[in-house]
């Protein structure tokens, strides 16, 4: 996704920071769910899965913390996104090991070139506070992608259509919050 002004009463800044927010909080409900699954069936996945779970943790409080400075309020798919997520963690954790890294290397996939798109953005109209954010979590956003694609979350033929459904409901609903 490629950004430009916005034409309503909310900058595109904001817009970005609050889908990132909402994003966020999707993120840790796919991990919650994955982890609540994994305590039954993938025990060897669960600290894995914690640790992701503390940088999602960390990246919505520097996502509200810039919306707060900026007077904002949370997105208005920040519910859809913490459902969703949740939804989508419990299925592809059941679908066990490669589920759970399909989940995982399609989601950050996607956040992954979402952000490099906002940076962009981003640097053209000098918002370096919102750089500053953004670049905040890229590493760790980029981190977990490829630990989803090294442990075979991107290779399994038999989960394309499962990846594919992900990323375009991933891609889907950051298209509904920049509304």
């Amino acid at each position: 996704m490629y950004y430009r002004d916005s034409t309503s009463k909310v900058d595109t800044a904001k817009k970005i920071l609050k889908v990132n927010h909402a994003g966020e909080f999707g993120a840790i409900n796919i991990y919650r769910a994955q982890i609540f699954v994994s305590r039954f069936f993938r025990r060897d996945y669960v600290s894995l899965l914690e640790n992701f779970l503390a940088d999602e943790y960390k990246h919505l409080d520097i996502f509200w913390t810039e919306i707060q400075r900026r007077k904002g309020i949370k997105c208005k798919s920040y519910w859809l996104c913490g459902a969703g997520g949740w939804c989508l963690g419990f299925v592809s954790a059941l679908m066990g090991k490669t589920g759970i890294m399909s989940c995982t290397w399609a989601v950050e996939s996607v956040v992954t070139e979402h952000l490099e798109h906002q940076l962009v953005y981003l640097k053209s109209i000098g918002d370096h506070r919102a750089v500053d954010a953004v670049q905040a979590i890229l590493e760790d956003e980029q981190h977990h992608r490829d630990v989803g694609q090294k442990e075979g979350g991107a290779d399994a033929f038999l989960y394309i259509p499962f990846r594919w459904s992900v990323s375009f409901f991933t891609k889907s609903v950051i298209v509904f919050g920049m509304r």
